[in-house]
């Protein structure tokens, strides 16, 4: 030991130097070649030799197989259909939209179930709308239609039935019935007004009893009695009925009828001697003791004149928004004549007429 350390310091250093043992200098070589290098188990097979064999190369991870791709499918044309046949059409089945969204929050409405918008308005054919409901007496009174008008020959004493049956609230749809009842009150007010004329006619042949006075008397009697019963009957109950069933023809025999019905108002306002009316000329001629009533009678007729006006301007206005047209109208004459049985059989009897030898 002392002989190893305490020689030449200038000798070989490697023969004293422990680190020079060739296990250690192999192992240290290997840690510097690197650790993919390196294998443990390469020198056991030599029997813990000098260890100097280089290691065996580890063998590479295999490739990856990469699949090739197939080849594209040979290009073929088209079949057309032979001419003259139909398309195949394909059939998909019933469509449930509720179920093709499921995490909707409210399921799509099918189309059996979406809302059906309402038919474009149009001239009303029902009586009764929709808000009227009718009650069971009602109905029953529609669909029995017992004549009760005029309303004063119904009671069972008297002899003379009514002549119409007269509702304004089943009859008539709601938004036209403001029109009738208008022509209604003013039926009510020129009977009112001709029974006036008449007394106050009666008034001016007492003070004064001349001919021209006892004229126009009997020509008031005349229109009293006549004018009643026909203004019904030719404008009131025709605009009824023209509102009742939509008319066209109807209307136009209307305004042609309270065309005259507002001339006739007009001329019994100024009062002609013998004409039948208490106006203004026959009343200012009367003298002092009638020429108040006389001037009231002037009054009414004027008034009435005036509202007839009116009601004609409206009604007319109504007819032109509401797609009424004298085209209609004559369509509709046209109709009711071929439809008449009476013209049917004299125009066949005409004809057979005419073909016979």
């Amino acid at each position: 030991m002392s002989s190893t350390f305490d020689g030449n310091p200038f000798a070989d250093p490697e023969g004293a130097n422990p680190f020079s043992d060739p296990s250690v200098t192999q192992h240290t070589a290997a840690a510097q070649k690197g650790l993919e290098d390196y294998n443990p188990f390469a020198d056991e097979a030599s029997g813990g030799g000098a260890r100097k064999a280089a290691p065996e190369p580890t063998p590479s991870a295999p490739e990856p197989i990469v699949p090739k791709p197939a080849p594209p499918p040979a290009y073929e044309p088209a079949q057309l259909p032979p001419p003259g046949s139909q398309p195949a059409t394909l059939d998909p089945g019933p469509v449930t939209y509720g179920e093709q969204f499921p995490g909707e929050a409210e399921p799509i409405v099918s189309r059996e179930e979406e809302p059906q918008l309402p038919p474009p308005p149009g001239p009303a054919k029902s009586a009764v709308t929709a808000e009227t409901p009718l009650t069971p007496a009602q109905q029953l009174e529609l669909q029995l239609k017992e004549k009760n008008f005029p309303p004063c020959l119904r009671s069972k004493g008297c002899p003379i039935k009514p002549c119409f049956y007269h509702n304004i609230k089943l009859e008539i749809p709601q938004d036209r019935q403001k029109f009738v009842r208008l022509l209604y009150f003013y039926w009510y007010y020129i009977m009112f007004t001709l029974f006036f004329n008449f007394i106050a006619s009666l008034a001016i042949f007492g003070n004064n009893s001349d001919t021209d006075n006892g004229v126009n008397f009997g020509f008031a009697i005349l229109w009293f009695v006549a004018f009643v019963p026909c203004s019904f009957w030719c404008w009131y109950w025709c605009a009824y009925n023209a509102f009742k069933t939509d008319s066209s023809m109807r209307f136009m025999f209307f305004f042609f009828v309270f065309f005259f019905q507002f001339v006739s108002c007009a001329i019994n306002a100024v009062g002609i001697p013998r004409s039948g009316a208490a106006g203004m000329i026959n009343s200012l001629s009367a003298g002092k003791g009638v020429i108040i009533i006389g001037m009231i009678s002037f009054c009414l007729w004027t008034v009435g004149a005036i509202i007839s006006a009116l009601l004609l301007i409206q009604i007319h206005r109504f007819y032109r928004t509401s797609g009424y047209s004298v085209a209609k109208a004559q369509t509709e004459a046209g109709t009711a004549i071929a439809k008449n049985e009476g013209v049917r059989n004299a125009v066949v009897a005409g004809v057979t007429s005419t073909a016979a030898p």
